[in-house]
């Protein structure tokens, strides 16, 4: 009978998870898979996951385990199943969720399987959606008031902790609730690294496993220049572009972030855009052979000139403008 395994846990500088089916038998081959990422890019990407793009999912994963408690047919299990295959791709976490949910299901019909609805406890997986929700809302909130490094000033980490938590209670706020402990155990994680591994419970483990982390470690985190998400920075750094693909090419913030700034900063700027859209105007004259490449350039660059001396206020904008339409 199939068991699996999943579990995580960070070295030198990254986070790491195994995780996949285990046989005891000869007749199947274990199917563990071993992925690595940035410190906090899993956590990172949790807290901007739509999770209510999945609750269509969810509803039908509920009234298929109602199906499976009237009727136990393989269908249904087999439904679920996929399910659960569908779930796991929308983020790592989710892994676990998938392998826990599929071991249960291979347990139906087995002497250790107890009663249908023990097994297969429909709230658990039902309440995932507003549950993350609210865990995704209280973990921003950790993160501007305690690990932002644009906000923190000179206050440490574990302070601003501190003095957040005692906020949050005495406004009668619901602030995140961190477990008595998790299930971790301390082991090599490589050749030659030992350290905590978490074997986590479920979802909510591999969250706050990583929060705690977070918070431990004092990871400097800043909002995203261009996206305006959140991302970690390394300690030397001063980044202030994340490195998240925003097209098809897979061209990051931090490729496009500078560029698309400047544009931003510009479309108000009238000095530039009628530079500019005359730019473009004389550009296209080299192509209909009105001018020469070397006689645009020459005139692009007295016009420069000119706009710096609007920019700085020594002539009007409408000299500048007088001054393109006679040039």
């Amino acid at each position: 009978m199939p068991d699996y395994i999943f579990k995580t846990y960070i070295t030198a500088g990254r986070e790491y998870f195994v995780y996949g089916e285990q046989y005891d038998t000869w007749e199947h081959t274990n199917a563990i898979i071993e992925k690595d990422f940035p410190f906090l890019e899993s956590l990172l990407d949790l807290l901007y996951l739509d999770i209510w793009k999945y609750e269509p999912l969810f509803k039908n994963m509920e009234r298929t385990i109602r199906r499976i408690y009237q009727d136990n047919d393989y269908t249904y299990q087999s439904q679920l199943s996929g399910m659960l295959d569908e779930l796991a791709q929308a983020h790592i976490f989710f892994q676990q969720t998938r392998l826990d949910w599929q071991h249960r299901l291979a347990l139906i019909g087995t002497p250790e399987a107890g009663a249908l609805y023990d097994l297969l406890p429909i709230k658990i997986l039902t309440h995932i959606p507003s549950t993350i929700d609210e865990m995704q809302r209280q973990i921003k909130g950790i993160f501007e008031q305690v690990l932002d490094i644009d906000k923190k000033g000179n206050t440490p980490v574990q302070q601003r902790m501190t003095r957040f938590i005692r906020r949050e209670h005495d406004a009668s706020r619901r602030t995140f609730e961190f477990a008595a402990s998790l299930p971790l155990h301390f082991e090599a994680t490589g050749p030659d690294t030992f350290g905590e591994v978490l074997y986590p419970r479920d979802v909510y483990d591999l969250i706050e496993f990583f929060l705690r982390e977070a918070i431990k470690r004092e990871q400097r985190i800043r909002v995203c220049k261009n996206c305006g998400r959140y991302f970690a920075i390394a300690r030397r750094s001063t980044a202030e572009y994340c490195e998240r693909p925003i097209d098809a090419k897979g061209r990051t913030c931090k490729d496009m972030g500078s560029i698309i700034q400047w544009t931003k900063e510009r479309a108000d700027d009238e000095v530039f855009k009628i530079y500019r859209r005359e730019y473009k105007r004389r550009f296209a004259w080299i192509k209909a052979r009105r001018v020469t490449a070397e006689e645009f350039y020459a005139w692009s660059e007295k016009a420069r000139e000119k706009k710096a001396e609007c920019d700085s206020g020594m002539i009007t904008l409408e000299e500048y403008q007088q001054w393109l339409k006679d040039s």
